[in-house]
């Protein structure tokens, strides 16, 4: 997959390299001259190294792509890109060594979002690099589903009554052509939106009382749904309810495509139209339905074991913070972001149980919707599995009846159902094995089922909010199993086993 003659991934590594130049002034700008000086010597690096390997591997003019190629340029950028990201962290902070810092810039890339450094221990610099490289993961995710995803059939489309018109639909909106032309197309359809919808992110955090740098690392956060912050405790280390909404509101619209529009990355009356489409949206209807069971399981759970109905009229204060704690972090974790409300510790209290942690896996599991930064399942592959157990049991009654499943888009394709049956068996796979590894390496189960479920579904603040510990008190093996469970849940299942085909190995 190349771009010009140059390897995707080296223009992907090179872009890496000049970006790390912004948080070098960041630093120069906070009087910080020890992080400015090793950013900007890691900037030269990285940059002069894919300058010199892009040149080793030019060539003149631009070859055909081809699935294999394609698959490991994305395979690369979340897995060997990171290589290149860490050099500053591993720079700064020397205590966390080369494989810790691997371990932040991976999990950042691939808007995971796990850490292994506590807030006061790193500089703003460092806080404000791992929130861009969580924003670069979410950008590159969208080009990816995009430009190789959709076409090669591994990724479907909400409405799309088959494979190939899914892949017709991308054709109109790319001219699809060969790989790297391919993807900077990609590139020049979603990236005005994601960059724009995380300027009104952070104008809107910044306007709700937020600082600015606060505000900023929580936009990208959010618009990325890496839920990476700057502040022990993340977004909930703030107290600010009104930053809580935007965040809410800004984690919705970067959970669907619709954000995007239905042909596109397009502005004005058509947008608009698209979104007054949102009631009728698969997506969005299960996504209510999810986050409505997990809130309203909290709050009357607090009711039934607690002291009854009467509590809600004797603390009506203390059950609105239940409420609303239980909505926020319920809608956190089914984006994946796994950002958490301050009012959650009122939502355990008022529920009178334990951190509901399976209910959070469940979600985070769950996942957000196709074609956007969110991970795990994915909610329309949820919902064509549950509009196919429903016309199984149908067909129980009435054998002869035919299927008229539709979504707001058309009808709901076999491949479309197949697919989803085959991604979610090779995903619970993944997380089995997950799981049996990260056991071996010494967790226990509880830990081990928290830690496979978050680093698969990207949701890295799952683990520390299930289990109360923390990415440092794992083993490296354990980290070592994570990290290949954060790739693999940032490149699709699908993915990773379609590069075990020979088909894609031969001339």
């Amino acid at each position: 997959m190349r771009l010009k003659g140059f390897p995707v991934f080296l223009v992907f590594a090179f872009a890496l390299g000049a970006l790390m130049l912004l948080p070098a002034l960041a630093a120069g700008l906070e009087r910080d001259w020890r992080s400015a000086r090793l950013f900007f010597y890691a900037s030269l690096f990285v940059m002069l190294a894919a300058s010199a390997l892009g040149a080793a591997a030019w060539r003149r003019g631009e070859s055909g792509s081809n699935a294999r190629a394609e698959l490991m340029t994305l395979l690369g950028v979340f897995a060997a890109g990171p290589v290149f990201a860490a050099a500053p962290i591993a720079l700064i902070l020397p205590e966390i060594g080369w494989t810790g810092a691997y371990f932040e810039a991976t999990s950042s890339l691939t808007t995971t979002g796990a850490t292994l450094i506590t807030p006061f221990s790193a500089p703003p610099s460092i806080h404000l690099w791992r929130s861009m490289l969580g924003w670069l993961g979410g950008l590159a995710t969208l080009v990816g589903a995009i430009s190789i995803l959709a076409p090669r059939e591994l990724l479907d489309l909400p409405g799309a009554s088959s494979a190939g018109e899914a892949r017709m639909r991308v054709g109109r909106i790319l001219a699809l052509g060969p790989g790297g032309r391919r993807a900077a197309r990609a590139l020049m359809a979603v990236g005005p939106a994601y960059a724009g919808l995380t300027a009104i992110a952070a104008a809107a955090l910044a306007t709700s009382g937020a600082p600015s740098f606060v505000a900023l690392c929580h936009a990208m956060g959010i618009v990325s749904t890496s839920g990476i912050s700057p502040l022990a405790g993340g977004l909930a280390a703030e107290g600010n309810r009104m930053a809580e909404v935007v965040a809410v509101l800004f984690l919705i619209l970067s959970m669907s495509r619709l954000t995007l529009g239905r042909r596109g990355p397009t502005a004005g009356p058509g947008a608009a139209r698209t979104w007054l489409e949102a009631r009728r949206d698969p997506e969005i209807q299960l996504l209510v339905i999810a986050v409505a069971i997990a809130t309203v399981w909290l709050f009357a759970h607090g009711i039934w074991v607690g002291a009854g109905p009467s509590q809600i009229f004797d603390s009506p204060f203390h059950a609105g913070r239940a409420l609303w704690g239980g909505f926020a972090t319920s809608i956190g974790m089914i984006s994946t972001s796994g950002y958490v409300s301050a009012d959650w510790p009122d939502v355990v209290t008022w529920a009178q149980v334990e951190a509901p942690s399976l209910m959070l896996m469940g979600l985070a599991t769950l996942g957000g919707g196709v074609a956007t930064t969110a991970g795990g399942v994915k909610l329309f592959r949820a919902y064509a599995l549950y509009r196919h157990g429903g016309g199984e049991l149908d067909r129980l009654c009435h054998p002869s009846r035919i299927d008229t499943a539709r979504t707001s888009g058309g009808k709901l394709s076999r491949d479309a159902i197949i697919n989803a049956w085959v991604y979610v068996m090779l995903y619970m796979t993944a997380l089995a094995v997950a799981l049996m590894a990260l056991t071996l390496a010494g967790m226990e189960f509880d830990a081990a089922m928290a830690g496979a479920v978050a680093s698969l579904s990207n949701t890295g603040p799952l683990f520390p909010l299930a289990t109360g510990a923390d990415y440092q008190q794992a083993s490296e093996a354990a980290r070592a199993v994570m990290l290949a469970a954060m790739i693999l849940g940032r490149i699709e299942v699908l993915a990773a086993v379609a590069l075990c085909n020979p088909a894609y190995w031969r001339k």
